[in-house]
Parts: C-alpha cells; structure tokens; sequence
C-alpha cells in the first residue's frame, strides 16, 4: 500500500476489515482489529469464533452488541454500532464498526464485511466539552439557587418566576447533554 493510501487511513481512524463466515462464524481481522479486540494477530489473521471477538468488546457493551451482531446475521441486514474495546493493555477505545451482509441469490446470508474506525479521541474531545458544560451548569444552577432565597427578602413575585423559568431552561440543557450519541442500527 503506497505510504500517501496508509498515511489518509491513519488520520480517519481507519482500524481494519472484518469478515464473518456466517455458517462458521469464524471472524477473520485485518490491521489493527487485533490488538484493539485482545486477539492474538496471527489468529486474528486466520480467524477466531465471533465469541472471541465479543471477549474484546467492553463489558458494558459486550450484550447490546452480540445482540446486533445476531439480528444482522440472521436478518441478512446491514450492521452499524459504536461501542467501546478493552485492549490486552486494559485501554479503552470507542470503535465505529459499519458492515453488511453478502447473500447467495436465494437471500440467505453467506458472509458479514466491514470495517471498523477509531473514534476514540473524538469521544475524548467531546466528553471534555460536556465535562465543561456540565460544570457550567453546576457553577450557574448553583447561584441562581442563591438568588432564588435572596429574592423572597425582596418580595417581589416575578423574581422567584423568573429563576425557576432559568433552572428549567437549564434542565433541558442538562437532558440534552447527558443524552446518548451512541448509535445502534440493523437495517
């Protein structure tokens, strides 16, 4: 592979392929796909049982994904998910995986291909953003909370309205952002 090809497949996050012989289950892996699942590379290379693959999906993850693992399989559908890996190191990484199922002419399934990307320090990037939205919203739900006793000394009705309108303005930014990116699709 020219240098200029691997260099582009680096900086998208371009992990490697896969291949599953549906009536095997046997995964075959190429590129990185090994270390970042904790297969050995000579047997990812030649190929290891789907549950081996499973072994090196993170355990939080590991039911949701053999769950959409199974309905592409059996649906012949297209398989689409972010989950997080455990590497032999104990390294956490957030994989996009996208695949599709290669058929006979009958529609059975006969084969899943794909390939899986690193989104690792995309996540990482993103999680410091909401880490610093989440302490601004602390920071400021904190001090409207002070305002809000230090108005009823005032006794001016509109002021205490006002602050609960700003606590639930900020309770829809707070349930914006603790909601999931996470993407699951069989289609």
């Amino acid at each position: 592979m020219p240098a200029s090809l691997q260099s582009i497949l680096d900086a998208s996050g371009y992990l490697g392929t896969w291949e599953t012989d549906l009536d095997t289950q046997i995964v075959e892996l190429t590129g990185a796909l090994p270390r970042v699942l904790a297969v050995d590379e000579t047997q990812g290379a030649t190929g290891v049982p789907v549950s081996a693959i499973l072994k090196g999906v993170h355990q939080a993850d590991r039911e949701r994904i053999a769950h959409l693992m199974h309905k592409a399989h059996s649906t012949a559908g297209r398989f689409e998910a972010e989950f997080r890996t455990c590497d032999r190191e104990g390294d956490v990484h957030w994989i996009a995986a996208r695949g599709r199922i290669e058929t006979d002419p009958t529609g059975r399934g006969l084969r899943c291909i794909g390939l899986m990307t690193d989104l690792t320090e995309a996540r990482q990037d993103g999680q410091a953003a909401t880490d610093h939205t989440m302490q601004t919203i602390d920071r400021v739900v904190d001090a409207l909370m002070a305002l809000r006793s230090l108005t009823k000394e005032l006794g001016s009705p509109i002021l205490p309205t006002l602050i609960n309108v700003m606590l639930l303005e900020l309770g829809t930014i707070l349930a914006k952002n603790m909601g999931s990116s996470d993407i699951d699709r069989v289609h």
